[in-house]
């Protein structure tokens, strides 16, 4: 499929919605927890899965052991937001793009610059005393040994996060279903149609068409309307440059 196409259509476009998945994170330099190629290493390393680590029940049995996974894989690999995400934050700046809705939680949208961000699980950039309500920043938490502790009432620090088996906070998804609904293209980057994000958010979507970008094919792809297969930071900045071309 033609990159002129996609370019038409993003031109064409009012209202994009983008579904930002967890390759376009991975593509970043995060850490995906639930699958890829370092988590045969993990659980050999801490004797669990990655998943099961990052788990509500794990962080509330073996607290320090959940710190551990945390800061040593989760905190050290912050990744950098790249082109795509560069690319995003101009199309919003520009008024293409009206929301960024995601479940990594990493904060690689936010911190390339885009504002209208929903971040379905959270962001690790957000700490909170469960207690007293005092927030801490990233560097608190890194540094929290073995436990980020909170300095006012001595409580555990509880990185704002959804971990596995809990659920998503009802007012985002809410506010992610409103902004689908009033999208009239609906972008998937970094992830295919049978993903978490997608199943739960594209029913929601009424508008003309949806672009999925996403380096690996899957069966269910053709559900889209226009599909790429490649990196979403090998396709978004050529159909949208950061820079306009003179003419």
């Amino acid at each position: 499929m033609s990159l002129e196409g996609l370019q038409n259509a993003i031109q064409k476009s009012r209202n994009i919605v983008c579904l930002l998945g967890v390759n376009a994170s991975q593509d970043c330099g995060c850490l995906n927890y639930r699958w890829g190629d370092r988590i045969y290493e993990l659980e050999s390393r801490y004797g669990q899965s990655p998943e099961e680590i990052f788990s509500a029940v794990f962080y509330n049995t073996r607290t320090k052991q959940f710190f551990e996974f945390y800061q040593k894989e989760i905190l050290s690999t912050l990744g950098t937001p790249d082109a795509c995400m560069r690319t995003l934050a101009k199309m919003e700046k520009d008024g293409k793009l009206n929301a960024v809705v995601t479940r990594e939680i990493f904060s690689l949208a936010k911190r390339a610059g885009c504002k209208n961000v929903l971040e379905l699980h959270g962001s690790i950039y957000q700490n909170k005393c469960p207690h007293c309500g005092k927030e801490y920043d990233i560097e608190y938490m890194k540094k929290g040994k073995p436990v980020p502790l909170c300095e006012k009432c001595g409580a555990t620090v509880r990185p704002q996060v959804c971990l596995v088996g809990e659920m998503i906070d009802n007012q985002i998804l809410t506010a992610a279903v409103n902004e689908i609904q009033k999208a009239d293209l609906l972008l998937i980057l970094g992830c295919n149609m049978s993903a978490m994000l997608t199943t739960t958010c594209v029913k929601y979507f009424n508008g003309d068409r949806i672009v999925l970008i996403n380096e690996k094919e899957h069966y269910k792809d053709d559900v889209a309307d226009m599909v790429y297969h490649a990196k979403p930071r090998d396709i978004l900045p050529k159909v949208y440059p950061l820079k306009n071309k003179r003419i």
